[in-house]
């Protein structure tokens, strides 16, 4: 009996083509799950490093801005001793200065950078300690010489961990992007590889998004260094004006004595006017400083509108200034002190950027007693609007926002809405006007008033006014 040739054998040698797909398919399979783990440690590593170099960045942002406020600290306590500032303010900038210590040594703690950031924090309490103490000499020894020396060490520390993220976070990116180059061949090779790149790219985007916060929060911070930085410097220069006037004619005044009345009475004037500024100045930093820490409160009673008016425009108007009202007798419920510093701001607003007409004026529209101050200057551009009620407004050289501590139409809103009114700026037919609406007590309402559908926009047509 013949045999036939083995087949058998020769099948036993090769690959089926099921057995190699599914040998591929498996190459294939693990060569996806190790791009999968290699991205997922890669991005594991990013976010890490990405978080890290976040709190870097925050933590020496935070540095700054500790040491600048104890400085304000100090040098306030300074111009305390010396007479130029209060207490109240030196206590409101120690107390930033406090709080901003403890969000640093928060942001120390979470770099866990060790005895670098414990030494800095450390330093600042003894500083604020020593404050606290009244010992304000030593504070202020204690702060350019160790304090300073701790935070130049913490800076550097910061430095070298945020250096190290961002070596990691570069390596990172390279790793990444060298998957996905491998990625893009294995997709070629076997579809379902296209949810993995598409899980990669995702992860990538939501890298991009956090990285695009973070520097987001960066930028916001370091605008809040740069604000309170121009801030700090714009009080001083301005305090430093009506002071060096008040110290100039009051030595001229003690040398020469009244020989020259008329002269004497000029300075004295000038003295005056200097004095009401620089309390202007103090009365709009307490209020903002009150508001802020929640504390300012009000006085609230029934008072005759132009009367309150009339004793704010009449000393302003005996300096020279030519104000011309039309104040009708409204009774209004708010505090007095807190009106008065109203109109007082928007004057001296007018005063410094207006033009050389200033009219007040006041009137009644139904529930509500309405104050306008009114002046024929260039007004501000449309762009700038917005930003009129915003404290610390004094950049650049735009009417209205340069040549201040910038605190003045701010003051006036938080004052008007504390009364349970509101402010609004206009600008129309070459008049610039600041419309202040308080409230009226129910006692003194005519039922028979009706409201005035265009209130907001009071026209003021080259009118005719006596001067009270």
């Amino acid at each position: 009996m013949g045999t036939s040739p083995n087949t058998n054998g020769l099948g036993r040698g090769r690959i089926s083509k099921p057995a190699l797909g599914a040998a591929i398919s498996g190459v294939v399979a693990i060569l996806l799950a190790a791009l999968l783990h290699a991205n997922s440690l890669a991005v594991g590593y990013f976010i890490d490093d990405s978080s890290t170099l976040a709190k870097s960045e925050a933590a020496l942002v935070t540095t700054q801005l500790s040491l600048r406020t104890l400085s304000q600290a100090v040098l306030l306590a300074e111009d305390v001793t010396l007479g130029v500032a209060d207490r109240d303010t030196a206590a409101a900038a120690a107390a930033e200065a406090s709080r901003v210590v403890d969000d640093l040594e928060t942001r120390v703690g979470e770099l866990d950078i060790g005895l670098a950031g414990a030494a800095a924090v450390g330093q600042s309490r003894d500083v604020l300690q020593r404050l606290d103490d009244g010992d304000v000499a030593a504070a202020g020894d204690l702060l350019a010489t160790d304090a300073l020396a701790a935070y130049e060490s913490l800076r550097d520390t910061i430095a070298e961990t945020r250096d190290g993220s961002l070596e990691t976070l570069n390596n990172a990116q390279s790793l990444s992007q060298r998957i996905g180059t491998i990625a893009g061949f294995v997709i070629a090779l076997l579809a379902p590889a296209l949810a993995i790149f598409a899980y990669w790219r995702i992860a990538r985007r939501q890298l991009d998004s956090a990285r695009v916060e973070m520097d987001s929060r960066l930028k916001a911070e370091r605008r809040v260094i740069q604000a309170k930085d121009e801030f700090i410097s714009n009080i001083s220069h301005e305090l430093r004006t009506p002071l060096t006037s008040i110290y100039g004619f009051s030595e001229i005044l003690i040398e020469q004595g009244f020989i020259d009345p008329d002269e004497a009475r000029t300075l004295i004037s000038v003295i005056n006017e200097e004095s009401a500024e620089l309390n202007r100045m103090v009365e709009d930093l307490l209020t903002v400083a009150r508001d802020e820490a929640g504390t300012i409160s009000f006085n609230t009673e029934t008072l005759d509108l132009a009367e309150e008016l009339a004793v704010v425009v009449r000393p302003i108007q005996r300096t020279g200034l030519d104000i011309e009202s039309a104040c009708s007798p409204i009774p209004v419920e708010a505090d007095q002190l807190r009106t008065r510093q109203i109109v007082r701001n928007l004057l001296s607003n007018a005063q410094r950027w207006g033009g050389d007409r200033i009219y007040v004026t006041s009137h009644q529209i139904g529930l509500t007693a309405v104050v306008t101050v009114a002046d024929n200057g260039p007004g501000v551009p449309v762009d700038e609007e917005h930003r009129l009620f915003t404290r610390y407004i004094h950049e650049g050289d735009t009417a209205l926002t340069t040549g201040s501590i910038g605190l003045g139409l701010a003051v006036v809103k938080i004052l008007a809405e504390g009364m349970g009114g509101e402010v609004r700026y206009e600008r129309e037919d070459g008049w610039t006007r600041f419309i202040v609406y308080l409230p009226m007590p129910e006692s003194a309402i005519d039922e028979t008033t009706t409201p005035d559908p265009n209130h907001a926009a009071q026209r003021l047509e080259e009118p005719t006014i006596e001067v009270a």
